[in-house]
């Protein structure tokens, strides 16, 4: 991912000394993903094929599969997003087009361990912005806990994703982006009116 596309889906500044290294170190780890396979790798080949001593390397992640989810979470932060209908389209139009110009490493990415990874990473974020959100962390939690909620949410919008990704079905990023904050933020909704229907009805 290039720092450009970085700020424009997280919208925050970075020191540059952390960007050039946090970018060496995704550069390369996912060109080894391609060439090797997330299980082929370890954290020592990360560092030397991104030419950065492993103590480096752990001065910014834990583990590969830290590396990973980290990395992960710059594009995955405006899905998560999405599960509220005020959520601004841009950053998640931006998010889907970075899926496709890197497909080839998305599809990767969706299968295997990297795909648990990844799943894990974006309920947690959905989670996150489920409890900071008034109007769902007191009443969707009794409707359905937020982690299964935020599981369903999570596992929903990557299925989308990967078919999108298949280039089967003719359909433009804006326009998976729309579908997917429209469907996330319904099942949200739903959720909450499910609650407010019980509660009403007790």
């Amino acid at each position: 991912m290039s720092e450009a596309r970085v700020g424009e889906i997280a919208g925050k500044p970075e020191d540059r000394r952390v960007a050039r290294t946090r970018a060496a170190i995704r550069s390369a780890f996912n060109a080894l993903i391609l060439s090797r396979g997330y299980e082929a790798i370890s954290a020592a080949d990360i560092a030397e094929a991104a030419n950065v001593g492993r103590s480096t390397f752990y001065e910014h992640y834990q583990s590969k599969e830290d590396a990973l989810a980290m990395s992960l979470a710059v594009v995955l932060q405006p899905l998560a997003d999405a599960c509220s209908a005020e959520a601004p389209q841009g950053p998640i139009a931006a998010a889907i087009t970075h899926f496709w110009d890197n497909r080839q490493l998305a599809k990767v990415l969706m299968s295997g361990r990297p795909r648990w990874i990844m799943a894990r990473q974006l309920a947690g974020l959905i989670e996150q912005r489920l409890c900071a959100d008034p109007s769902t962390k007191a009443t969707a939690q009794a409707a359905l806990p937020i982690p299964l909620l935020a599981a369903q949410l999570a596992d929903g919008q990557l299925a989308l994703i990967e078919a999108w990704l298949s280039g089967r079905h003719g359909c433009s990023a804006p326009q998976i982006a729309a579908a997917l904050h429209a469907t996330s933020s319904a099942v949200v909704r739903a959720a909450v009116q499910s609650e407010g229907q019980g509660a009403s009805g007790a």
